[in-house]
């Protein structure tokens, strides 16, 4: 009975989504969004699938979700796009050296 109150309740949810800064200081790290370059790609993918549908959902007060959310495709592009971070996707092509004669 309990956990439908609280699925009811969106007060409780936002608090369940949202970290506590004052709390710990992992959690103070994951509400400024300063854990995001330490995740790993499927992690950063996996958190971004989990947190659309939310933003669908239309919570109250989800600024939080909303800066998560832009902070994760933020760095994802910039792994995509910047070398140094080693992302596995299509390699470009070799250029061509042209002939010797």
């Amino acid at each position: 009975m309990q956990i439908v109150e609280l699925l009811n309740n969106s007060e409780a949810k936002n608090k369940i989504l949202i970290p506590d800064p004052l709390d710990s200081d992992r959690q103070f790290e994951r509400f400024h969004h300063f854990d995001i370059p330490n995740l790993d790609d499927t992690e950063i993918i996996n958190e971004l699938h989990a947190l659309y549908p939310l933003l669908w959902w239309g919570l109250p007060n989800d600024c939080w979700l909303h800066e998560r959310v832009k902070a994760l495709n933020m760095e994802s592009y910039k792994r995509r796009v910047d070398t140094r971070f080693g992302f596995r996707g299509t390699p470009k092509p070799a250029l061509s050296q042209g002939v010797k004669l």
